[in-house]
C-alpha cells in the first residue's frame, strides 16, 4: 500500500516541471513533455501494480503466488512501456543515450521477471523499488537540469 501511495505522490510532482522550467535557456520542449509523461506513466504503473499486490494477496492468501504473479505483471508492463517510451524523436537527441536507456530498462525488466521463478516477498519489494526508481530518476534529472547554471547547459 505504501508503494502505491508513493507512486501517486511522485506522479503529483510532474506538475512541478512548469515551475522548474527555466525560460533563460534554449530548451527542448519535447524533453519536458517526455519527462512529464514518463513520470506520470511510471508512477501510475507503480501504483496499479502495488495496489494489485494487495488485491491479489487478499484473493489468494498465498504470498508466493502473489509475488510471482505481481512480479510477472510488473516485468511485462515495465518492458512494454520502456520499449514504447524509448522511441527515437526530439526527446532523445542522442541515439546512444536512447539505446542505453532502452537496454537498461530491458535488463531491469529481466531482473523483475526473476521473481516469477523464485516467488519470494523480499524480491517483490525489490521489484517495487525498481518501479519507484524509474520516475524518481527522471524527476531527479529534471531538477539537476533546471538548477544548472546557464553557462554549463549551453
Amino acid at each position: 500500500m505504501a508503494m502505491g501511495g508513493l507512486g501517486v505522490s511522485l506522479a503529483g510532482f510532474a506538475g512541478l516541471f512548469t515551475a522548474l522550467r527555466r525560460t533563460d535557456l534554449d530548451t527542448n520542449v519535447e524533453v519536458y513533455r517526455w519527462r512529464i509523461r514518463e513520470i506520470v506513466v511510471s508512477s501510475f504503473l507503480l501504483t496499479f501494480v502495488a495496489f494489485g499486490v494487495v488485491v491479489l494477496y487478499e484473493a489468494t492468501n498465498d504470498m508466493s503466488l502473489t509475488a510471482r504473479v505481481s512480479s510477472g505483471i510488473a516485468a511485462a508492463t515495465f518492458a512494454v512501456s520502456a520499449a514504447m517510451r524509448a522511441k527515437p524523436g526530439p526527446a532523445w537527441p542522442d541515439e546512444k543515450d536512447r539505446r542505453a536507456a532502452r537496454a537498461v530498462s530491458l535488463v531491469w525488466a529481466a531482473v523483475m521477471a526473476g521473481n516469477v521463478i523464485v516467488g519470494v516477498e523480499w524480491y517483490l519489494m525489490a521489484v517495487m523499488l525498481i518501479l519507484l526508481l524509474a520516475p524518481a530518476l527522471v524527476f531527479f534529472r529534471a531538477v539537476v537540469d533546471s538548477t544548472r547554471p546557464a553557462a554549463e547547459s549551453a
